[in-house]
């Protein structure tokens, strides 16, 4: 399994000014063992006749299907909910001239179409059988992160110097609008720090919602400002901003923001790293220390926190998805590392 710490990556990400956060009701969410909260369920092993290098962003549509985007590999398949290989597709077939077109993260649109988001300014859609639909090199070079919900592709960028947004596509890639968003708090954190690929933008029923890396919750994307919002006991608030070039140990000073899940389309789940080793205790079995935190966005059931002993890599129809070791195929060969999937056992609404 790989080293957690690689998901942490440095890079010059300019995503605006800072600006102070209004005032919001904070919830503390109780804290609760891992087991009390997943439950081990399944495990998937994807097919081996595609071998990739790297799961580099997996989405899971309402069926339970596998959208694996593969960076190393410069493609995006797609499983069965069961691990069978559908359909392959390949964006630099799609926007030609985009060179070394790489695949950043790669997400469901309805109507059984795909959209791809490059590393670079590139971005294609394709249906379901692998023919391409649209292509663009022209999505912003700073973007971080796409979701999407039903026609909608929304898009986390970020303009140095400038007001961030999220921009609105189309499924031909038509810009709709841009939606203006908060400021970081903490401007050089935010510009070094990219967290999980992919992860700091997430799509629920009711809204998209944002992440930064020194933020205790996400954000919707139209803020309520009578919200509550979450915060874990895990979590402590970094009072000032990182040097401009800084260590590891200065990031991992204080408990970081790194990605955002859709557990369901109306139950979000935060992910920290970053976290105080007194911790440990709360971890069931060997493994990193990742603060989880999860919080149901219609309040169905109260906020719960916990320590995972895994590393979350999906999520999608009240599951969390990880990554094991890799397959053992007869020949003696290694195959595709393993899915292995938790449920999420939703506390009752009267249990605090």
């Amino acid at each position: 399994m790989r080293n957690p710490i690689t998901f942490m990556v440095i890079a010059l990400i300019g995503i605006g000014c800072g600006s102070e956060e209004s005032e919001i009701r904070v919830a503390h969410p109780k804290m609760v063992p891992f087991s009390e909260l997943f439950q081990p369920a399944d495990t998937i092993r994807l097919d081996a006749s595609v071998l990739m290098g790297h799961y580099t962003f997996i989405d899971v549509d309402e069926a339970g299907n596998l959208l694996v985007t593969d960076e190393m590999g410069r493609s995006t398949h797609l499983f069965s909910a069961t691990g069978v290989h559908m359909m392959s597709y390949s964006a630099p077939d799609c926007v030609p001239d985009e060179a070394g077109f790489q695949p950043k993260s790669s997400r469901f649109i309805s109507g059984g179409r795909i959209v791809v988001m490059g590393r670079g300014r590139g971005g294609a859609v394709f249906d379901r059988g692998g023919d391409c639909l649209a292509g663009t090199r022209m999505w912003n070079d700073l973007s971080k992160s796409i979701c999407t919900q039903g026609d909608s592709i929304f898009l986390l960028k970020g303009v140095p110097g400038g007001k961030p947004s999220i921009s609105v596509y189309d499924p031909a890639l038509e810009h709709l609008t841009d939606i203006p968003i908060r400021s970081p708090r903490l401007i050089m954190l935010n510009r070094t720090m990219q967290g999980m690929p992919g992860r700091s933008l997430e799509c629920f029923d009711d809204s998209a919602h944002y992440l930064y890396i020194e933020d205790m919750d996400s954000w919707p994307v139209r803020v309520d400002s009578s919200r509550i919002r979450h915060q874990p006991d895990f979590f402590r608030r970094r009072p000032d901003d990182v040097s401009e070039i800084p260590p590891i140990e200065q990031i991992l000073e204080y408990p970081s923001a790194i990605a955002v899940f859709a557990l369901d389309k109306s139950t979000r789940m935060v992910a920290f790293i970053g976290l105080d080793r007194k911790w440990t205790r709360w971890i069931e079995d060997p493994g990193p220390l990742i603060g989880l935190s999860v919080v149901s966005n219609k309040s169905l059931f109260p906020g719960r926190s916990t320590i995972s002993h895994v590393w979350p890599i999906s999520a999608g129809n009240g599951h969390l998805y990880t990554e094991g070791e890799h397959e053992s195929l007869p020949d003696g060969e290694e195959g595709n590392p393993i899915l292995i999937r938790y449920r999420l056992i939703p506390p009752q609404s009267g249990e605090e």
